[in-house]
């Protein structure tokens, strides 16, 4: 047996010994990190008896309300309720929303990472961790087959979500042949793959124009780099709406042709959070994302900073708490 197979059968034995577990998905929630926490659930529910689970997150990101098992997602967290608690898609605890809520502590529970990320800092004693995978779904998909798990349509639902947006509908260069050969089993569960793009990618409406215009009004280019920013008050004025799908803004300026790389820059309430994206193969966005130890790949990138975005005299920057600054242009 190998040392993954022995990881394998190690988490599904924690599992049939659990009775209350929960599923832990981070902060800005995306397609895979609740495509691969609603899977998660909905594999455990069919393949074991007498489970109870939770799937915690703070914020229920409604543009994947279409997800089964949607509805199971709860901002209630009671440490000691559990008895196996999974975090996933998380590179690093900064990115749990528990992070800043110093009162819990784990004691007596069974913790298990599951993720894609290469700055993973494997921070539990069991880490699940596949960086050659170009989402945690596939990470996860791998273990439900070792197993020889039940993956009903509901699950390849899930699973399907963020394989497909997480390679950008297999556009970005992480579209290996394993997560096609992966998707091609999903979809002979669950076929209406559409729905995806109905609810993700086309998912436009006339002040999501609205705000990408002044995105692209704010454009410049800087050395072999372009730059533009969205503030507070302009979502507020346009979209008057905390839920925009920012998801699809830095891969679309990651078409501009002349530069290696795309920052993207938004507010989030005291925050600035920075995308990356870069569509060079000779280019690494992790030389620059691993100063901050947030999340990266080598094409995609991110980070979020306590802070307010600051515009003057033609000069972008964030101006953090302790009055540091950091200059974008």
């Amino acid at each position: 047996m190998s040392e993954l197979e022995s990881l394998y059968l190690y988490i599904d034995d924690k599992i049939e010994a659990s009775s209350n577990i929960a599923i832990i998905t981070h902060i800005s929630p995306d397609g895979d990190t609740l495509g691969s926490a609603t899977a998660l659930y909905e594999v455990i529910m069919t393949n074991f008896k007498n489970k109870k689970i939770d799937i915690i997150n703070k914020e229920k990101a409604s543009l994947f309300s279409f997800l089964p098992n949607f509805e199971k997602i709860t901002p209630d967290f009671d440490i000691n309720k559990y008895d196996l608690v999974f975090t996933i898609d998380i590179a690093s605890l900064k990115l749990a929303w528990f992070w800043e809520n110093k009162k819990f502590i784990f004691k007596d529970v069974e913790l298990i990472n599951i993720d894609h990320h290469i700055s993973n800092q494997f921070y539990w004693d069991i880490n699940l961790v596949d960086s050659s995978t170009p989402a945690a779904s596939v990470v996860l998909y791998d273990f439900f087959k070792n197993r020889g798990y039940i993956i009903n349509s509901r699950a390849a639902t899930c699973l399907l979500t963020w394989i497909y947006t997480d390679t950008w509908a297999f556009v970005y260069s992480n579209a290996n042949q394993h997560s096609f050969k992966v998707t091609a089993n999903l979809i002979e569960k669950w076929w209406d793959i559409e729905i995806i793009d109905r609810e993700f990618f086309s998912s436009l409406n006339f002040k999501f124009l609205q705000l990408y215009s002044v995105i692209l009004e704010r454009l410049t280019i800087k050395d072999n780099y372009g730059i533009s920013y969205m503030k507070n008050e302009d979502l507020e004025k346009i979209w008057c709406n905390e839920e925009f799908n920012w998801w699809l803004i830095s891969p679309k300026l990651n078409h501009l042709s002349g530069v290696d790389y795309i920052i993207f820059l938004y507010e989030k309430g005291d925050k600035v959070k920075w995308s990356l994206r870069t569509n060079k193969n000779n280019f690494d966005l992790t030389k620059i994302a691993a100063k901050f130890w947030w999340w990266w790949h080598c094409k995609a990138s991110g980070f979020m900073i306590d802070g307010n975005l600051c515009i003057e005299n033609n000069k972008i920057f964030i101006k953090k708490p302790d009055w540091e600054l950091i200059y974008f242009t």
